[in-house]
């Protein structure tokens, strides 16, 4: 008799969880969506901007400390060399229109959120020439980026 009782308290017990699991996942569906919207949004903002020189776009979707960073290669000596930019180097720039140089026609943007949890994302941007990987945290209520990793595309000058 304890037995029947046991089996069905723990039957019991394990649809409650199924139940309290599944609400679990169903509840913040709509909001991951729109979070991965927001990323998505902020990731191709940043590209937008930097494509078409436009540093009002691109001071609103940087963190304050952002940092971008590409590994430079001497093609004589083989010699490695890390450059990094900081807010200012990288608002210059886009202000430069450095990024500008090499659109050809219209912009033509991919981006993929490749992960996120909680108040941080990884997301993928290819544009004509580069690949950038991005590190996106929500702050003060919005995606920015946090930190670029970036390189050219083959065919760019460069090997993918």
């Amino acid at each position: 008799m304890r037995s029947n009782m046991l089996r069905r308290g723990s039957r019991r017990g394990g649809l409650v969880a199924l139940l309290l699991a599944g609400l679990a996942c169903a509840l913040p569906l709509p909001v991951a969506q729109a979070d991965d919207a927001a990323v998505r949004a902020a990731a191709l903002e940043y590209a937008e901007a930097w494509l078409t020189g436009d540093e009002a776009r691109m001071a609103r979707v940087l963190h304050p400390e952002v940092q971008k960073r590409r590994v430079l290669r001497d093609l004589r000596s083989g010699a490695e060399q890390l450059h990094v930019q900081d807010i200012d180097a990288l608002l210059h720039a886009t202000r430069a229109g450095v990024g500008t140089a090499e659109v050809d026609g219209a912009l033509s943007v991919r981006v993929a959120v490749l992960d996120r949890h909680g108040d941080m994302a990884v997301a993928r941007v290819v544009s004509p020439l580069y690949v950038d990987y991005l590190q996106l945290v929500r702050w003060r209520d919005h995606w920015v980026v946090l930190s670029v990793t970036w390189g050219t595309l083959a065919g760019a000058g460069e090997a993918d």
